[in-house]
């Protein structure tokens, strides 16, 4: 009997190496004067993450705090898990549970005194959890507690660099990039797959957006000592690559404003990086960088285009079908310069679609 509570306290005492992890980020928010609020979004897998494998309690996760320059460690924040909630899917019915992520988010507010995070380089906080989902298809990921001394493990360093709070001589207030959208619909092969995967920046500072090869963790151990730049990046498995991330046609890309857009051929889970680079004035002052993963599964409904329609406010009827050109003279008034569009959908009218649709639009000037 005692031999089997020890076993039971050693397993709720240390987290374990399990799989677990989607992605997730790191932001820090400025609040006011030199306080700033450090938060790291996690996505946790609940089908295939074990509950144990959850940092919570003394187990929350502690983040460090670099010196760009030269590596120097400043401090570690202690993080604490606040909310919880799972990620759903925009379309339900289109779910029948292939994969289920929560986000976990933890947080913390700290000071950066200026005396002491002056440095023009910046710093750095990061973070190390191993391990990602076993059942990833695109990189090396394997279970290290059925194939002792494997090589071939993933972990995720959640990493985040931002500037000094203090730019000649005058405070210099930043926030991070923030409000990520998680992915929440499943790609299908053969089938265009496009969404919008950008975050917003309370300063007004620009964004931009590229594809990354996924950093790993420096050790297999579920979580590793606290340790400055540099980390490993994940191994690819054959045929996959920063270039090939899901063998597409077109493969996975993401625009300069994050558009993410892939038209898979593939069935699979696989998982990508995005870093999100910070600019002021034409100047970098920061990197964000955010894991997540696409499951591309031959499950979807047949889906039919949705057709669009224009007309100038003028005319009677809708007569322009896809292309629309349009010209005034210069004594239209500006009220008058204008289009009218009409979108319908024979999905909507579907039993299997639920007789809706969700359509939405982005203009592009």
């Amino acid at each position: 009997m005692k031999k089997i509570i020890l076993t039971l306290l050693l397993l709720i005492s240390f987290p374990l190496v399990a799989s677990h992890i989607v992605g997730g980020e790191f932001e820090l928010i400025h609040l006011s004067g030199n306080t700033y609020r450090l938060n790291l979004i996690i996505y946790f897998d609940k089908i295939y993450g074990a509950p144990g494998a959850k940092d919570v309690g003394p187990n929350s996760p502690r983040a460090s705090i670099y010196r760009k320059r030269d590596n120097v460690f400043m401090r570690e924040v202690f993080l604490n898990l606040t909310e919880e909630s799972r990620v759903s899917y925009t379309q339900p019915e289109c779910s029948k549970g292939e994969i289920i992520t929560d986000r976990l988010f933890y947080t913390a507010d700290i000071t950066l005194p200026p005396d002491q995070y002056n440095d023009a380089l910046g710093y750095y906080v990061v973070w190390q959890r191993c391990c990602r989902n076993y059942q990833i298809d695109n990189i090396y990921s394997v279970n290290v507690g059925t194939n002792p001394g494997s090589s071939l493990y993933a972990g995720q360093t959640f990493y985040l660099e931002f500037p000094a709070v203090v730019k000649d001589g005058q405070p210099f207030y930043n926030s991070s990039p923030r409000l990520f959208p998680p992915l929440n619909d499943y790609a299908c092969p053969q089938r265009p797959y496009y969404v919008d995967f950008a975050g917003v920046d309370d300063d007004g500072d620009s964004l931009y957006y590229s594809l990354t090869t996924p950093l790993n963790t420096t050790t297999v151990d579920a979580l590793p000592l606290s340790s400055p730049l540099p980390y490993p990046t994940i191994l690819w498995k054959p045929g996959f690559s920063l270039t090939h991330i899901m063998n597409g046609s077109p493969d996975l890309k993401i625009s300069n404003d994050g558009l993410l857009t892939v038209t898979p051929v593939l069935q699979g889970l696989f998982v990508f990086a995005v870093k999100v680079e910070e600019f002021r004035d034409k100047v970098k002052i920061g990197e964000s960088r955010r894991d997540f993963q696409m499951l591309v599964l031959d499950a979807c409904p047949q889906a039919e285009p949705p057709q669009i329609v224009g007309k100038k406010l003028t005319d009677a009827t809708f007569t322009y079908d896809k292309t629309m050109s349009v010209s005034f003279n210069n004594t239209v008034a500006d009220a008058d310069r204008c289009i009218q569009i009409r979108v319908s959908d024979p999905d909507a009218s579907k039993i299997e679609d639920n007789f809706t649709e969700k359509i939405s639009i982005r203009a592009v000037s």
